[in-house]
């Protein structure tokens, strides 16, 4: 019963093989050839397809920066162009007084960079404030240390000493005279209130002469108040702060010239080049010219298309990708390029990147995967359409043969070897079947063995290797496949 199900599925594939063969009506009646390839080593690869078009790795669309008159254009449709490359010219006399005059700051921005890149004054300035600020630290230290040293003799110190004593006794007796009148502050005897205040006056200028005196005695004695410590501790960490602040400026000079001053420098003179170069088109990347919207003499405006540059260094893919594929995508898997404008060639690509995140497409999810060619050749077009076949699983280095020639019954499966004159059927074991081709783990086949087909197309010839020339075709008493075809 599975060996007439088998024999139905061999008979479809001599009908396709009439077909793509485009055999006469005489040779499908006579059915007195059959065809064979050799069972080689090769790869069995199961995959899924996807339909994509070439791409490059960078695509840049120019577009003019201002109004004008086109005065030439320097490139033609294919050209290799490089980056920053002038491709067309807009005339002078058609621009505005902002593009014609913006050559002055242009320049200017020129010349700040030379001597950002070449003047040391600005090292020369930071290195003189470093050692000013490190000699105010020095004398705002060198104060603070002499506090703690007496400034007079023993004998001045003890004159102090008793100056304090003596003024404290001054200080002592105005106040309490002023306390012994403080209940005459708001008297409304005039004697009583005026008494008041003076004697207030009087005890404020003994507590005056008397903290002068002993800030004297602290003075000569080398004892400082804390008042002193405090200004002195003030003045030094200031200073220090200063000269921590200009050492860092200065060590930022240590590679000359600096980064911040070179690219603030260099981004003057990018925004200054920005205006000068609206009047003309310029590459944005290195690429061919695929395409020109100016012609010299057209009057064009601001933002109208000039050029599309493509860089085919590297040629991509992108596919979209369905989530119910995409767990079985990864970055760097393998894929299998076919364009169809060249089918009988396969390009090696692999996968560069998965997109994280999904997108709506026709009503259904899909995640956007790049495939980069790994060795395109002057044949892979941009816009180019191409079947891509994802390497889901496979072995290497096997004996294969293409899938359509193996068939089973209840106990075995087998391939058929020609003979020379009709084809014999050997007992194997099969391992990985693809579309195309399949293992052949054991049995009666080795390396090189003409193994009888029913039909040949290119997919099997690219999957085993082989070409059409590897494809013999031999007379036969008898269709070897009849007996299947019942």
């Amino acid at each position: 019963m599975s060996f007439k199900r088998h024999r139905k599925i061999i008979l479809t594939g001599l009908t396709a093989l009439v077909s793509i063969c485009g055999c006469s009506r005489q040779e499908e009646e006579t059915a007195s050839e059959f065809r064979t390839l050799p069972a080689v080593i090769g790869n069995v690869q199961t995959y899924v397809t996807f339909i994509g078009n070439v791409t490059g790795g960078q695509t840049s669309s120019l577009t003019w920066g201002t109004n004008g008159v086109i005065e030439s254009v320097n490139v033609r449709l294919g050209d290799l162009v490089r980056e920053g490359q002038v491709l067309a010219t807009l005339e002078n006399s058609s621009l505005s007084a902002e593009i014609v005059n913006a050559e002055i700051p242009y320049i200017t921005a020129l010349e700040n960079l030379e001597e950002v890149l070449e003047s040391e004054t600005p090292k020369a300035q930071a290195y003189k404030d470093l050692k000013d600020k490190e000699g105010d630290l020095e004398q705002a230290e060198k104060y603070r240390e002499s506090l703690k040293y007496p400034r007079a003799t023993i004998g001045d110190v003890k004159y102090w000493s008793d100056q304090v004593e003596i003024y404290r006794g001054y200080y002592e007796d105005a106040k309490k005279t002023f306390d012994d009148a403080a209940s005459w502050r708001n008297s409304p005897v005039r004697f009583e209130y005026d008494t008041y205040h003076d004697r207030r006056k009087a005890m404020l200028t003994a507590l005056n002469e008397y903290a002068e005196v002993y800030n004297t005695y602290l003075y000569y004695s080398g004892k400082v108040s804390d008042r002193d410590l405090a200004i002195a501790k003030t003045d030094i960490d200031t200073a220090k702060a200063e000269y921590e602040t200009a050492l860092k400026v200065f060590k930022t000079y240590s590679n000359y010239p600096r980064e911040k001053d070179l690219n603030t420098a260099q981004l003057q003179v990018e925004n200054a080049q920005t205006t000068y170069n609206r009047r003309n088109i310029t590459a944005s990347i290195n690429g061919i010219v695929t395409q020109i919207n100016v012609r010299p003499g057209d009057y064009v405006t601001t933002n109208s298309p000039a050029f599309r540059l493509d860089n085919m260094e590297h040629l991509y893919i992108p596919l979209n990708v369905s989530e119910i594929d995409i767990l079985t995508v990864h970055d760097g898997m393998k894929a299998q390029i076919v364009l169809d404008s060249n089918p009988s060639k396969v390009y090696e690509g692999r996968i560069v990147k998965v997109s994280a995140i999904g997108e709506g497409i026709d009503s259904r999810v899909a995640f956007q995967t790049m495939v980069e060619f790994l060795e395109p050749d002057d044949k892979v077009k941009i816009g180019m359409t191409a079947e891509v076949n994802l390497v889901t699983d496979g072995t290497e280095n096997v004996l294969i043969v293409p899938a359509n020639a193996v068939f089973s019954d209840k106990r075995n499966s087998y391939v058929s070897v020609s003979n020379g004159t009709g084809c014999n059927d050997v007992p194997v074991t099969v391992g990985m079947v693809s579309d195309t081709v399949a293992e052949i783990k054991g049995g009666f086949l080795k390396e090189g063995d003409s193994v009888c087909v029913p039909s040949v197309d290119n997919q099997i010839l690219r999957a085993m290797g082989l070409s059409s020339a590897d494809v013999e075709i031999t007379s036969a008493a008898q269709d070897p496949f009849a007996g299947r075809n019942e």
